[in-house]
């Protein structure tokens, strides 16, 4: 009868039902499973470049706040250096660096849309409180809809426009990148003459 090791609740046994010796220090694998997604993560150069999104968030507002003038130079500051660390230019590794930074463009916007929308909101109230119309709020928020849509339909496009190759995935990747981090600036900078 040949001995083939099978696992039942979680202790090995051979096939003729005798306990398997295993050498001290030997540690099964079911030690081993619980950590091999994050391994799977880590090896994974699209994952391993998402590994830093709160200091990219921190990272990027230094650089708004250094550039003033024009913080669109911040844009794909991100990107530069996680591709150039890349081990390969894999398409999966450029693709991570930028949705790695437009996670963190995504973060600032959403942040900076919370707050001018409750300055919206307070200008509506105070506005209605002296006889005005209130409009403030209402308007971001059908701005905010408008660019959504622009931006899904611009970045369509342009993955449409490269259907022919795997580089529609990078453009697609980029556009996303660069509208986000163009639309988080622009509302930041909402209210500057």
């Amino acid at each position: 009868m040949s001995m083939f090791e099978i696992s039942i609740a979680g202790t090995a046994v051979s096939t003729n039902d005798r306990p398997i010796r295993r050498p001290a220090g030997h540690q099964s694998m079911r030690n081993v499973l619980p950590i091999l997604p994050l391994i799977a993560c880590l090896a994974h150069p699209a994952l391993a470049a998402n590994a830093k999104p709160r200091s990219d968030v921190q990272d990027l507002k230094a650089c708004m706040i250094k550039a003033k003038a024009d913080p669109r130079g911040c844009i794909e500051s991100i990107v530069n250096p996680c591709v150039k660390a890349l081990s390969n230019d894999s398409e999966d590794g450029v693709n991570g660096c930028y949705d790695r930074e437009a996670a963190a463009w995504d973060d600032i916007l959403n942040t900076t849309y919370k707050s001018e929308l409750a300055d919206a909101e307070s200008f509506d109230k105070d506005a209605k409180a002296n006889g005005g119309e209130p409009g403030a709020a209402i308007s971001l928020k059908q701005a905010q809809r408008a660019w959504i849509a622009f931006r899904d339909a611009e970045c369509s496009r342009l993955y449409a426009r490269n259907m022919d190759g795997t580089i529609r995935f990078t453009v697609a990747a980029a556009c996303q990148n660069r509208l986000t981090a163009e639309r988080a600036i622009e509302l930041s900078q909402s209210d500057a003459p």
